[in-house]
């Protein structure tokens, strides 16, 4: 089943000093108890796919198309325990003025769901670091700190925007585990990631999807996208 899809999806960003059409006619679906990769170059539409798909688009940016949650239509942000985001850059999951380790415990206490050990557990966010403030921790640090809060609510789909991106091999290895797991228990996962090679070489995704320009290239199964005799699509394969 399609847990949440864009159908056509358009958006065009005026801020009154630049515009651009940043999603043309994007369709995308995340299935359940699937990990859907999105890939593409920097740029390409990526994070303004998962802002649309979580209704958190910007307020300079104009929609057309259907974003579905549960087969229904969104017009706002669904609730959390519908989606749970993990944002590209970690910080803006989080009050800056605030410990993290205690906006966990008050996430804790609205959603009653994932205890906060379990969350950081299966995000590896370290509790040495948990009273530092958002600005405070290292980039991976305050990342697996996003996936640990988007994680407490226990979501039926979950997106992470580069879970991955400031990780050394073995926490990235520990959060691809993680997403895996919570995809086999019957979650909808979509990954935004660059971090193809490992994706490839742990073999979690179920499906990929490929971005160019704003538009999906390609949408198919992880294999049919890495047998792709296209030079784009191949590039993001390699190392390095």
């Amino acid at each position: 089943m399609v847990a949440a899809e864009l159908r056509d999806v358009t958006v065009h960003i005026d801020t009154g000093r630049w515009s651009e059409t940043v999603l043309d006619a994007v369709s995308l679906a995340v299935p359940e108890g699937r990990i859907t990769a999105l890939i593409g170059e920097s740029g390409c539409g990526k994070s303004m796919a998962a802002a649309a798909l979580t209704g958190l688009l910007p307020a300079t940016a104009q929609r057309s198309g259907q974003v579905l949650v549960d087969g229904t239509v969104a017009h706002g942000r669904p609730e959390l325990r519908a989606i749970g985001y993990a944002p590209q850059d970690g910080v803006t999951a989080f009050k800056p003025g605030e410990a993290v380790g205690a906006q966990l415990r008050d996430l804790e206490e609205i959603h009653r769901h994932w205890s906060v050990e379990r969350a950081c557990a299966a995000a590896g966010y370290p509790a040495e670091v948990f009273d530092l403030l958002p600005r405070q921790h290292s980039g991976g640090q305050i990342q697996r700190a996003a996936l640990a809060a988007a994680l407490l609510p226990s979501p039926r789909i979950l997106v992470a925007d580069e879970p991955t991106a400031s990780l050394d091999a073995e926490n990235a290895y520990r959060v691809w585990k993680t997403l895996r797991e919570y995809a086999d228990e019957g979650a909808a996962v979509l990954v935004i990631t660059q971090d193809v090679p490992m994706l490839a070489a742990t073999g979690v995704a179920d499906r990929m999807a490929v971005m160019r320009a704003g538009r999906i290239l390609v949408e198919d199964s992880a294999a049919a996208v890495a047998a792709l005799d296209n030079p784009y699509v191949q590039g993001f394969f390699r190392e390095g």
